[in-house]
């Protein structure tokens, strides 16, 4: 329409299009350039322009459409499915995975909309691993996760340090001897233990500690103020628990082996010792739980003990094998602590060395396969199982006691006296994961559950 240099002029209201005289054409030079040419509207437009305009307008929606419809679709599927598979891995996690022993770390990056399928297929393959997917620990840092040790003194020595450093140990309890530098020496010799666990690159360690109350308290002049009987309110507890944390992650020490959740049937030494919360199974349920809850909280993982209860037994396991005459439904009766906090992010419970022949047979329930199997999963209890002193009387007359219990289900073994006893029990049992007695699904599964709790404390990465 526009030719040879020459000026015309639409009329949107008339719909004609004519010449501009050069008079009108040196004026719309002088002029804005909207003032004299805009854009009409469509309703402005005449027919057989308006219906080619909207037509062009209608066919690129329509191209639009299809481009970036599918595209925002699969971006979209992409993403719900990532979510989801990222839910299974952890619930798959919590109940202790599998991949953690001899696996290479899973490379990750970006992933180009192109990849869905793939994308997607990776993601699902994920969902049989746990959490710990770029946490991949050959067979002999795995046991080492197995094991809780000791030393002797208030600083840790160069051996233990070493056996630190090499994986040897995935869990430090500290006695009354660790301790007698008060909470100030206590961090010295936790900030030292971190570091040697840190510079052989492995997870961060548990420091464990008994700060019940009463009579055992590795802190003497922290908290908890009163023992466990003098705290049924679970008011006193949940106060006691909050103090007792603050003075324990002042010290370095991220597990309380406390609350006791044992309920006090007979005179025995539990209650003579002061170290339960009373005789009703739910007064114990509501203080321990309360205590526990405030611990954990404050960021300070607890632990329930003395699974399946010690409130019957007449004397201590540390010093003989005890035999719990109780029967099964009493015994269950009496477990509602653990049904009711027996779980959760920063749970433990310790397994009782005694043994329970109404419940699991002649043999210390620590050992019995049918306690993991039956009696664990009736109290609804999904946490680190953990064992009692390994070195007392109940248990340490018996034939390879770690090997029979971790095969069982125990998640980690404990040896609070001596440091060589710990390492020489790790020793036997990465020989026994070498040729097949130990087995590694086991050693697999508790060591998942080990890095699991660690990487709640925040001691390795989520």
């Amino acid at each position: 329409m526009v030719n040879s240099g020459d000026h015309w002029l639409y009329d949107g209201p008339s719909g004609t299009i004519s010449p501009l005289s050069p008079t009108v054409t040196r004026t719309a030079q002088a002029k804005d350039f909207s003032s004299v040419f805009r854009i009409p509207s469509l309703r402005e437009l005449p027919p057989e322009l308006r219906l080619p305009i909207v037509a062009a307008i209608t066919l690129l929606a329509a191209i639009l459409a299809v481009v970036l419809i599918p595209h925002n679709a699969a971006a979209a599927h992409s993403t719900a499915s990532r979510r989801a598979a990222n839910t299974t891995a952890q619930r798959t996690s919590t109940n202790g995975g599998t991949g953690l022993v001899g696996t290479e770390p899973t490379a990750t990056g970006s992933r180009s909309p192109t990849t869905t399928t793939q994308a997607t297929t990776k993601t699902t393959a994920a969902t049989t691993k746990t959490s710990a997917a770029t946490t991949r620990l050959p067979l002999a840092k795995a046991v080492g996760q197995l094991i809780i040790a000791t030393y002797a003194g208030a600083t840790p020595p160069e051996s233990f340090l070493r056996a630190v450093r090499e994986g040897k140990i995935g869990a430090v309890i500290l006695m009354g001897v660790n301790t007698t530098g008060g909470v100030a020496g206590t961090r010295k010799a936790t900030n030292a233990l971190q570091r040697a666990a840190r510079a052989g690159g492995n997870p961060g360690l548990l420091i464990m500690t008994d700060q019940e109350g009463g009579q055992v308290k590795r802190l003497p002049s922290a908290p908890p103020y009163y023992p466990a009987s003098g705290m049924g309110n679970p008011h006193l507890a949940a106060q006691q628990g909050l103090a007792t944390a603050k003075a324990l992650k002042a010290a370095g020490i991220n597990v309380d082996l406390a609350p006791v959740a044992d309920v006090s049937v007979i005179d025995g030494f539990m209650t003579q010792e002061q170290r339960t919360f009373g005789s009703s199974a739910s007064v114990v349920a509501r203080a321990a739980c309360s205590f526990a809850e405030a611990l954990a909280r404050s960021g300070v993982a607890y632990t329930l003990k003395h699974f399946p209860g010690l409130g019957d037994a007449q004397t201590t396991t540390d010093n003989a094998p005890v035999s719990v005459p109780e029967s099964a439904a009493s015994i269950y009766a009496n477990d509602a602590a653990y049904r009711r906090c027996g779980h959760g992010k920063l749970a433990l419970v310790m397994i009782s060395s005694a043994s329970y022949p109404n419940l699991t047979g002649a043999a210390p329930a620590v050992l019995s396969p049918l306690l993991y199997r039956k009696v664990i999963k009736q109290d609804h209890i999904n946490a680190l199982l953990i064992s009692d002193s390994f070195e007392s009387g109940a248990i340490e007359s018996l034939q390879t006691p770690a090997l029979k219990a971790l095969n069982a289900g125990l998640d980690m073994v404990m040896y609070p006296g001596y440091e060589s006893v710990g390492l020489s029990s790790y020793a036997a049992l990465l020989s026994d994961a070498e040729r097949g007695l130990l087995s590694k699904k086991r050693v697999d599964a508790a060591a998942s559950r080990v890095l699991e709790l660690k990487r709640n404390l925040g001691l390795t990465k989520k």
